[in-house]
């Protein structure tokens, strides 16, 4: 069964990255938050209150007549997928603008401009195969740079699956969804109730703007299940707390690829969550493993980020994994694009590619390669 829940924090979240947080291990000034947060924090808390709303008391292994719905520990899911988590806004979902979208101004009137695509071959060491993205001619290529901390709406994002531009009013800003708040800790000796020394820390907690929340579809659920819904879970560091409503997880129907996919084998996958995937497939040296198989000629990508976890029963952190982020952008071509065109409509616009699927990592679109000239793109 698939079921969509919604978690809308009650007050700041502290959503931490792969930084060790540990005494000692690293200065504890300035710890950052983010979001939105990694597929494992929210799989972890709601596999965790699953547990809870079936019969688990919240301490020590949850009861093994669990195990073959919620699996047994951080590589053991069970019967559970998770998709997501995608930001929500009044329960519509946004998206990372992808890297191939360039734009131009600054942090706060950033708009799209132009799309790379893959260019020709180009002679270098790595073989005749190499196809660096290149720009379309356009007036201020010299100012334009990919949008971070960018968000488009769904209308922005089947344009782009098209290969046309968004429009501006389909782009979003961070700052307009969260922001960050400041915060200082210090440990207090229980016997003294004094402070103890070498014991401070200063750490960003993340408040999100009204209306704005976080999505996670969830398959795998038997009927006669109970779900965690309008009730309080914890949700990353310090046990903050967030509501768990039921969402539906229909809006993250993106509708069928272009007709250009089937037609022509291009496809354009556009990570929605970080893609864990060999460091081979992103150089085009191995197949991507979706929809019959796909070759990867050219990619828009930034800088892969170390992502990790918490295994709550040797409490101790997952190991890191280096991952591409949200908005990654992998220019293939199709070895059966009738196949993928398949998947892809099953699951509503949306595959799942590369490894830890289970947990939400590996959400993409499909889409087409952008299209050849400025008044392509526009339409």
């Amino acid at each position: 069964m698939t079921s969509g829940v919604r978690l809308q924090p009650v007050d700041t979240l502290f959503l931490r990255d792969g930084t060790p947080f540990v005494a000692g291990s690293a200065p504890q000034e300035d710890v950052g938050s983010l979001f939105p947060p990694y597929p494992t924090t929210t799989a972890g808390a709601l596999r965790a209150a699953l547990a809870r709303s079936n019969g688990w008391g919240g301490q020590g292994r949850w009861p093994a007549r669990l195990n073959a719905v919620l699996g047994d520990g951080p590589n053991d899911f069970g019967a559970l997928k998770f998709g997501g988590p995608v930001v929500l806004r009044d329960d519509e979902p946004l998206f990372p603008v992808p890297r191939h979208v360039l734009g131009a101004g600054g942090p706060s009137d950033w708009s799209p401009r132009a799309l790379l695509r893959p260019g020709p071959g180009a002679a270098c060491d790595l073989g005749p195969k190499v196809r660096l993205p290149q720009l379309p001619p356009v007036r201020d290529d010299g100012r334009l740079k990919p949008g971070p901390d960018k968000w488009l709406t769904r209308a922005g994002l089947k344009a782009v699956l098209r290969g046309c531009l968004p429009g501006e009013n389909q782009v979003l800003q961070s700052r307009t969804l969260w922001r960050n708040e400041e915060r200082i800790g210090l440990k207090i000796d229980r016997i003294t109730r004094t402070a103890r020394e070498r014991r401070l820390y200063s750490t960003r907690h993340v408040r999100v703007a009204r209306g704005v929340s976080l999505g996670v579809r969830i398959d795998g659920v038997p009927e006669g299940w109970t779900l965690p819904c309008d009730r309080l879970i914890a949700l990353g560091g310090e046990s903050r707390a967030a509501e768990c409503r039921r969402w539906d997880a229909e809006k993250l129907v993106i509708g069928a690829p272009p007709v250009e996919v089937e037609a022509t084998g291009r496809v354009a996958i556009i990570a929605l969550t970080p893609l864990d995937i060999d460091r081979a497939i992103a150089a085009g040296e191995a197949p991507l493993e979706v929809g019959g198989g796909l070759d990867v000629v050219s990619a828009c990508l930034d800088r892969p980020r170390g992502i990790g976890g918490w295994d709550s029963l040797a409490r101790r952190p997952l190991p890191l994994r280096s991952m591409l982020p949200a908005g990654s952008t992998l220019f293939c071509e199709a070895k059966r694009p009738r196949r993928l065109v398949r998947a892809a409509e099953t699951g509503g616009g949306l595959v799942t590619v590369g490894m830890r699927t289970e947990w939400g990592f590996g959400l993409a679109a499909v889409g087409a390669w952008p299209r050849e000239n400025d008044k392509e793109m526009s339409r």
